[in-house]
C-alpha cells in the first residue's frame, strides 16, 4: 500500500496545507462489493458510470486513510433506505428525493473531522424505502476522501485488543451502539434482529469475543472461517461487562475470520434476544520472519519511480517496500524532530552511517528521510532492523531526484497544488494564467542554509541547484524553491502559471542537470 505522506504532514502541521479532497470513482478496484450490483452508464454521472443495487444484504465497503469521506450517488423517486456503518457506528440513510426529480452526483452521506488514519465505511441495502419513494435502489457513483485516499482491504487485526469498532470488523443488518464507562473503549454494539452479524478478520492463532451479558441477552451462532456454526447462549445473571463470551484456540498461523450472528432467539430464562459485541482479543500470531526489502524497493515517496531509475538524493523522503517491517500493526511519527525508531518491533534504518528519521512504518512499507549526510553520487547501503533482525539493500544516490506529490498518492494525476489563498487547485477550482501557485515535492537536493536531518525547517532557504518547471510544455517562472517551513523533508516550488494554456496540463520539474520528475502529474487551468 502506498501510504500518502500528505496525511502525515496535515496531522503534524495542520496550518501548512489546505484540506485536500480526492475523488475516486465507484469502479475503483479498492472498493469491495458484495451481493448483486448493476452497472449504469449515464453522462450525468461522475466518470459517466455508477453502480446500483436493491438486493437485501448487498454491500459496498470502503477503507480509507484520511479525515473525512463523502458518498456521492443518485437520488430520485426510486431510491431507498440503507444501513451505513462508519468505524462501527451504525446509522440509517434515506437516499430518496421526495420531490421526485432525478438528482445526479448528490452527496448522500458526508462526514469530516475524523482522526487522521484508517477508517471503514460500509453501505448495506436492506430493500426498504420511505413513503415518498416507489423502490429501494441504492446508488454508488463516487467517493471523495478528505486529506487522504482509499486503501485496499480487507484489513486484518494483529495480536492485541481490538475494539468492536475496529476497521477489521464489518457489520451487516440492523445494529445499535450504546455508550457507557462499563464498556471497553466506552461503547458497545448490539443487535436483536435475526441474521444481523459481524465479521471480524484477524491475524492470529486464537481469539476471544468480548461481550456484555445480562438477563436480556440471547443466543448467537459463531462460525470460524465459514465452518460449522457453534451455538452460544449469552444469557447471564448477574450481568457482566467486558466478559469473555466465546474463545477459539489452536488456529493455524495466518488470517482468519470469525462471524457472530444474532439468531433472534433466547433461552427460557432470558427476557430478550440481544447480542453484544464489545471487542476481540487476538493472540498467537507469532513472530514474523526477518525483514526483506523488495528488489528496487527504495524509491521516491512522491513519484514511486521504480528501478533501475530509482536514484534518491540526500534529504529526500523515500518509500521502502518489502515485508515484515514491523512485528505487528503500524506506527506514525507524531512530532518533530522525526523519531529514528518506530513500531512494535522497534524498527530502525541506517544509511551513510546515520539513523534515518521515520515518518511511517507498516508491515510492507516504510517512509523515511535519506540523511543530508549522504554523498550526492555513487551507491550506498540501507539497512532495516526489526526485532533485532536485519536486511540490507544497495541503492543509488544523485544530487537531486525530483518528485511531485499527487492527490492520488500514486505519483500520477493531479498534483498537490495550492492557490495563494491556500485552497486546492482542482478541476472545480482551477488555476489562472499569471497566477502564482505552490507545488509540493521532495528530492530537490541540498539547500542554503542547510538543516539537520529529520528536524523542522526553521527559516527561509533555497535549493542550491536551479529548479525549473514546465506546465503544459511551456516554461513557468519559478519564484521560489526550497524546504517548507515547519516540516521535514518536504519541498515547495512557487511558480507562475504561463499564459496560453487551459484544461488539464502536465507538469514537469527539472533540478539543474540532475534529474526531471516523472510524467503524468497534472494540474487544472482555466
Amino acid at each position: 500500500m502506498k501510504q500518502k505522506l500528505i496525511v502525515f504532514f496535515l496531522a503534524l502541521a495542520p496550518v501548512a496545507f489546505a484540506q485536500t479532497l480526492t475523488r475516486v470513482q465507484q469502479n475503483d478496484p479498492r472498493i469491495i462489493y458484495t451481493g448483486t450490483w448493476y452497472p449504469n452508464t449515464n453522462s450525468l454521472e461522475s466518470g459517466g458510470t455508477a453502480q446500483l443495487a436493491n438486493l437485501k444484504g448487498s454491500q459496498a465497503i470502503v477503507f480509507f486513510n484520511g479525515t473525512g469521506i463523502n458518498w456521492i450517488g443518485t437520488s430520485d423517486a426510486y431510491s431507498g433506505l440503507c444501513y451505513l456503518t462508519l468505524d462501527g457506528v451504525p446509522t440509517t440513510v434515506d437516499t430518496a428525493n421526495a420531490a421526485g426529480a432525478t438528482l445526479y452526483q448528490q452527496s448522500l452521506y458526508s462526514v469530516q473531522g475524523l482522526t487522521p488514519g484508517l477508517h471503514r465505511l460500509t453501505i448495506e441495502i436492506f430493500h426498504s424505502h420511505d413513503a415518498a419513494s416507489d423502490a429501494s435502489w441504492i446508488w454508488v457513483d463516487a467517493f471523495e476522501i478528505q486529506n487522504g485516499t482509499l486503501v485496499a482491504g480487507p484489513l486484518a487485526a494483529d495480536a492485541g485488543l481490538a475494539e468492536q469498532n475496529s476497521v477489521s470488523a464489518n457489520y451487516s443488518g440492523h445494529w445499535f451502539q450504546n455508550a457507557g464507562a462499563q464498556y471497553s473503549g466506552g461503547n458497545v454494539n448490539l443487535a436483536v434482529d435475526a441474521g444481523a452479524h459481524v465479521d471480524f478478520t484477524f491475524n492470529g492463532t486464537a481469539i476471544t469475543w468480548l461481550g456484555y451479558r445480562d438477563e436480556w441477552s440471547g443466543i448467537a451462532q459463531v462460525t470460524m472461517d465459514g465452518g460449522q456454526p457453534v451455538t452460544v447462549d449469552t444469557y447471564l445473571t448477574p450481568f457482566a461487562a467486558q466478559t469473555a463470551t466465546y474463545t477459539v484456540n489452536g488456529l493455524s498461523p495466518g488470517t482468519h475470520t470469525i462471524t457472530i450472528t444474532a439468531t433472534g432467539t433466547h433461552s427460557a430464562a432470558s427476557g430478550a434476544s440481544w447480542i453484544w459485541i464489545d471487542g476481540f482479543q487476538v493472540s498467537g500470531n507469532g513472530t514474523p520472519g526477518p525483514p526483506a526489502i523488495s528488489a528496487g524497493g527504495v524509491v521516491n515517496s512522491a513519484s514511486f519511480v521504480a528501478a533501475p531509475d530509482n536514484q534518491v538524493a540526500p534529504g529526500q523522503i523515500v518509500a521502502i517496500f518489502g515485508q515484515n517491517f514491523t512485528a505487528s500493526g503500524s506506527a506514525n511519527a507524531t512530532s518533530l524532530p522525526l523519531p529514528t525508531q518506530l513500531g512494535s518491533g522497534n524498527t530502525t534504518l541506517t544509511a551513510c552511517g546515520v539513523a534515518l528519521p521515520l515518518y511511517i512504518v507498516s508491515a510492507g512499507q516504510i517512509n523515511a528521510q535519506i540523511p543530508f549526510e549522504c554523498p550526492t553520487t555513487g551507491t550506498t547501503n540501507i539497512t532495516v532492523t526489526v526485532s533485532g533482525q536485519t536486511t540490507t539493500q544497495t541503492f543509488s544516490l544523485a544530487p537531486a531526484s525530483p518528485g511531485l506529490f499527487t492527490l492520488s498518492g500514486t505519483g500520477a494525476g493531479d498534483g498537490v497544488i495550492l492557490h495563494g489563498n491556500n485552497s486546492l487547485v482542482s478541476t472545480s477550482n482551477p488555476a489562472s494564467a499569471g497566477e502564482q501557485v505552490v507545488f509540493y515535492a521532495t528530492g530537490l537536493g541540498l539547500t542554503t542554509p542547510s538543516f539537520a536531518t529529520g528536524a523542522a525547517v526553521n527559516q527561509t532557504n533555497r535549493t542550491t541547484a536551479t529548479v525549473t518547471m514546465t506546465i503544459g510544455g511551456k516554461n513557468a517562472v519559478v519564484t521560489y524553491s526550497g524546504l517548507t517551513l515547519g516540516l521535514a523533508g518536504l519541498y515547495q516550488i512557487n511558480a507562475i502559471v504561463p499564459t496560453g494554456i487551459t484544461g488539464s496540463q502536465g507538469v514537469l520539474v527539472t533540478v539543474g542537470g540532475n534529474g526531471t520528475s516523472r510524467t503524468g502529474v497534472t494540474m487544472s487551468i482555466r
